[in-house]
């Protein structure tokens, strides 16, 4: 039996960790409103897990199309069984520090899907193996030691804080985490790590980019002064406006913990900045976006996908979140054929406490492109050290409603688990997001290698 290796960790360097996550992860938590249907419209923000359970198929309409996955089934298939593949899980829940069921039950209607409607992995099935860590180091060394211990064949990520406890686990290991929404050094940078995503960094890069070229000569770069946020804003941010010419570039600092941000965007409205990018998200996003709007501010804002959530427009008023920009990486519009189908899946098998509308989006595509890792194994090679060459050897391979991923380590400088950092730019028009540029190439920007 393999023995997990055990680390300690202050409880200041968690707490910290903790309180950031507000800034750093949920690149991609994002509600989407309702749109007008036609090319560029926004997904439907009303569609609720179950809400189709017993209509038709969630593969209704595509049969015999190329997915990222494969063919798509000409009529549902049923996984007919077999052994199960475990597929281990690690997601924060039950906690006032921060809890993101939404990622558990988005791979949950994954695999419910994979089973149900594309005969699972040759007729075996997938079996989710959720572990439900509470702000705990303990809690989330003790999740990858169980889930090591119960041999699944990879664990995947939800949000989990405390990664400091489970990373070193699944990295003596050798056992692949494989997606998620890497908040930590730790998720961006471990051996064994894969991460459909471009974290911080992404986001802050594309920023720097739209801005540039749209002819931005001042730009005030505010984020919240922990170190994966700092590094996000400073060295690919405030890096990539330098790089591009942009003239002048004011870096605001605040405190991890601010939800008044009256001063950083004073500060932001003295510069007479052109663009201002706010490295903050979930409870610093409401007071950023107001605050600006009571000053207000006539600079382009640039906040991270979390913001975009209706929520937060519905607490603030339509006006405060009018015009703002926000990074997604899936494609923003139901033109996509895998957008169409994630949103038919989730009301076909989710759970009816899923509004498919979030950060279930992100698991969903995790559980998918695991799947299609799998399917690309023969049936007596389904084993960890397969999947993790499997996936550590990919290079531009398709993606779940989402931009194709490399995993040669090469993506962003420094951060070598990142292995989809591209990034698309929406913003708020009404009551939709509109999608103001194409793929943003984070890699070239940030010399990388793209894929």
């Amino acid at each position: 039996m393999r023995r997990p290796h055990r680390r300690r960790q202050s409880a200041l360097a968690v707490l910290a960790v903790a309180v950031a996550l507000a800034t750093s992860a949920c690149v991609e938590r994002v509600e989407i409103v309702q749109g007008g249907g036609g090319p560029g419209a926004t997904a439907p923000a009303n569609v609720q897990g179950g809400q189709n359970a017993h209509g038709s198929a969630a593969i209704s309409g595509f049969e015999g199309d190329q997915m990222s996955f494969g063919t798509v089934p000409d009529t549902p298939r049923r996984a007919t069984g077999g052994e199960p593949i475990k597929i281990g899980m690690i997601n924060q829940e039950n906690t006032p520090i921060g809890s993101f069921p939404e990622l558990r039950l988005g791979a949950e209607a994954a695999v419910t899907f994979i089973n149900e409607e594309l005969g699972g992995v040759r007729g075996r099935p997938l079996e989710l193996v959720p572990c439900i860590t509470t702000f705990s180091v303990e809690k989330s060394q003790k999740c990858a030691q169980d889930l090591v211990q119960q041999d699944v064949i990879a664990v995947t990520g939800g949000i989990d804080i405390t990664s400091s406890g489970s990373m070193p686990v699944l990295e003596q290991n050798q056992m692949p985490y494989i997606g998620g929404v890497p908040v930590n050094f730790a998720e961006m940078q471990s051996p064994i790590s894969y991460q459909f995503s471009g974290g911080a960094p992404g986001a802050f890069t594309a920023f720097a980019k739209h801005a540039a070229d749209a002819g931005a000569k001042k730009v005030v770069v505010a984020y919240a002064d922990y170190p994966p946020i700092k590094t996000a804003a400073v060295d690919f941010g405030v890096a990539t406006l330098k790089k591009l010419g942009v003239p002048e570039v004011i870096e605001v600092p605040f405190a991890v913990t601010a939800t008044d941000l009256l001063p950083v965007m004073s500060k932001a409205k003295e510069a007479n900045a052109d663009a201002v990018f706010v490295g903050a998200a979930d409870t610093a996003c409401a007071p950023a976006m107001k605050t600006a709007h009571d000053l207000q501010i006539s600079a382009q804002l640039y906040l991270v996908g979390a913001c975009a959530a209706p929520s937060i427009a519905d607490q603030i008023g339509k006006d405060a979140v009018e015009g703002r920009i926000f990074n997604i990486e899936n494609p923003s519009d139901m033109a996509n054929p895998e957008t169409k189908m994630y949103f038919a899946a989730v009301a076909k098998h989710g759970s009816p406490e899923l509004p498919a509308a979030s950060a279930a989006t992100i698991s969903f595509r995790n559980i998918m492109n695991i799947y299609s890792l799998l399917l690309d194994l023969p049936d007596d090679q389904l084993t960890t050290e397969n999947l993790l060459a499997a996936v550590k050897a990919a290079r531009n391979r398709p993606s779940f409603a989402g931009h194709p991923y490399t995993c040669d380590g090469k993506q962003v400088p420094n951060m070598p688990a990142l292995c989809a950092p591209q990034q698309i730019l929406v913003q708020r028009e009404g009551d939709n997001l509109t999608p103001v540029s194409d793929w943003i190439d984070v890699p070239a920007l940030v010399g990388g290698q793209s894929g």
